[in-house]
């Protein structure tokens, strides 16, 4: 007996191939996917296999009737904001399209990868001076009132050493040469270059960010990994840069993404072009679990990095991650 499977059909074919052979390779859908760039094809099949739903171009729509239409088929289309189950947004990511179809065809959904209990916030913008690193630590500093929390900044000049008044001979850098050369003793290395603000663990910024630029994707990936694994966060907040290899995959981790954003031609145009990069790339998925944020100007901010917590930037950054946190319950 045949195995039912969903039919991702377009006239373009190496779109729908890819599409299937990634759904496919990551179990994204309780059953197979296949592939069809012709309306013959598919037909031809039909007749001896079952085929449990179809996502077509909009021109083959024709072949069907509208209550064909209604259940079993979907349209995929080139712009968003169409009929929400009918049509599938091709420019999303796979996993996204995945989601989509296991709605439409009644399955369940397909399980979120987990680090365990380690949850990645990726905070980042494409405009620069826009209160990205003052939110990250407010934030960071808040969640470490009740769980563990590690901060990473990943910004070519983070000025650390003239904010923070340190002058630490070990800092990012050192970090990742134990991870990448000597993996045994990360941990221990670690342990002893952390510090601490307000509970919040920090790790120094590298001094030079073209320590940075040599770190592969898939290495990042590890890294964080192992970080998650021996370091028993709860949480990690990445304060995040266009100088990071594996950028977009490291957002596509990221459980809450914070975007921030001003109320200006340049700053809007800028995240315009971001997002448009997104989508063009298949990272669309970002964009469900970002939040933007225009921030309004503040009176006055405190200087010491440790005060922020008691601001009017911590009232604000409560107030608009209340959905995500739930900071009064």
């Amino acid at each position: 007996m045949y195995k039912e499977i969903v039919a991702i059909c377009h006239t373009e074919e190496e779109y729908a191939r890819r599409l299937a052979d990634y759904i496919n390779d990551h179990g994204l859908l309780p059953c197979p996917a296949a592939s069809f760039s012709d309306k013959g094809k598919l037909t031809r099949y039909e007749k001896q296999h079952p085929v449990r739903h179809k996502v077509i171009p909009q021109d083959w729509a024709k072949h069907y009737t509208k209550e064909e239409l209604k259940s079993g088929v979907s349209l995929f289309c080139d712009e968003e904001g169409m009929e929400e189950g009918m049509y599938v947004y091709r420019f999303r990511s796979a996993d996204l399209v995945a989601e989509q179809i296991c709605r439409m065809a009644d399955f369940a959904l397909p399980a979120t990868k987990s680090r365990g209990k380690t949850k990645l916030i990726g905070v980042y913008s494409p405009v620069g001076r826009c209160l990205k690193t003052s939110f990250s630590l407010t934030l960071g500093q808040m969640l470490a009132q009740k769980y563990h929390v590690l901060y990473l900044n990943f910004e070519n000049y983070s000025g650390f050493g003239k904010m923070m008044g340190m002058n630490k001979a070990v800092d990012m850098s050192d970090l990742l040469y134990y991870f990448l050369n000597l993996r045994e003793e990360f941990h221990q290395k670690m342990d002893g270059m952390a510090f601490s603000m307000n509970g919040l663990e920090i790790i120094p910024p590298a001094l030079s960010f073209l320590d940075l630029e040599s770190v592969g994707e898939d290495e990042w990936e590890k890294f964080f990994d192992t970080l998650s694994e021996k370091g028993n966060y709860d949480y990690i907040v990445l304060d995040l840069s266009d100088y990071i290899k594996g950028l977009y995959r490291i957002l596509l981790e990221c459980t809450f993404v914070y975007t921030f954003t001003q109320e200006d031609g340049v700053a809007m145009a800028k995240v315009e072009q971001y997002e448009k990069i997104l989508n063009s790339l298949n990272y669309g998925e970002i964009l469900n679990r970002t939040r933007k944020i225009s921030p309004p100007i503040f009176r006055k901010l405190p200087i010491r990095p440790e005060e922020l917590i008691h601001s009017e930037l911590a009232d604000y950054t409560r107030r608009i991650t209340e959905d995500d946190f739930h900071w009064n319950r």
